[in-house]
């Protein structure tokens, strides 16, 4: 049975879809299967791992699967599957910007993706699966957290990530009670954090004091990481040399120790 983790923010530009890819590549490189799930209709996930085509394909879509109008079945999901040397990946598609109004009147809109992933074999395939969650409060966000069951927060230590964390805080205490389900805190990543480390005193004992210190990871600000988006992997598959920043070798280095840890954490607490 696989374990799902759901990588969510209710706000953009906080680096979720990175936090997804590389915790994806970490667990994959510690000999994991792992599956991603790219919920989110601007297709960040899809493009940032070089999939512009399928993104762009009207058949064959999560809207095919989760919607009720759709060609395929919850049971399904599999077909949407793009097999990689990394981890595997259930592409967004532009449809999906469909999908997410269709699901606020379907009345099981919300739990689509729950159903597809207990209905389908692919919790028997995969040991993790990752979900990139769309950046609001929307269908597609809460069912994502729902499908999960826990949730890895990436956010930037400023107010404002401070300020949204607390409406998701209250937005997955509205989904526990309004399905009867337990979300799990997986724990906070901060992103882009100064190499010198000279984060906000007050903020950084807020994220403390609210996940506790061994649930708060930081990922230092780091060029390479963006190098690695543009030869479309993670930092694990990345190569500096060939990719002709030989310079990287060092953070790079950095960078995958940081999100191993992130990826033993989720081995050892869920």
């Amino acid at each position: 049975m696989s374990k799902r983790v759901a990588v969510g923010m209710q706000k953009g530009g906080v680096g979720k879809t990175t936090t997804s890819i590389n915790v994806a590549g970490a667990l994959a490189e510690r000999g994991h299967d792992v599956l991603a799930i790219d919920a989110d209709p601007q297709g960040g996930m899809t493009l940032k791992l070089g999939h512009r085509e399928r993104y762009r394909e009207a058949e064959g879509t999560l809207f095919d699967v989760l919607a009720d109008v759709g060609d395929l079945s919850y049971g399904e999901l599999g077909e949407l599957v793009v097999d990689s040397n990394e981890f595997d990946l259930v592409p967004a598609s532009l449809k999906n910007f469909v999908l997410e109004k269709h699901l606020h009147t379907d009345r099981r809109g919300t739990e689509s993706l729950s159903l597809a992933l207990d209905e389908s074999a692919l919790d028997e395939e995969y040991d993790y699966i990752i979900i990139d969650t769309p950046p609001n409060l929307g269908p597609l966000a809460d069912g994502s957290i729902l499908a999960a069951g826990t949730v890895l927060f990436p956010t930037r230590v400023n107010v404002i990530a401070r300020d949204s964390l607390e409406i998701l805080f209250d937005e997955i205490d509205t989904l526990e009670a309004e399905f009867d389900r337990n979300v799990t805190t997986a724990g906070a990543v901060l992103n882009e954090v100064p190499a010198q480390g000279n984060i906000a005193e007050e903020l950084e004992k807020w994220f403390v004091e609210t996940f506790g210190e061994e649930f708060v990871f930081e990922i230092p600000d780091r060029d390479a990481i963006e190098h690695a988006i543009e030869y479309r992997t993670s930092v694990y598959a990345y190569g500096p040399d060939d990719a002709g920043y030989p310079w990287d070798a060092d953070p790079i280095a950095d960078l995958r120790d940081q999100y191993n840890q992130i990826a033993v954490h989720l081995e050892e607490t869920l």
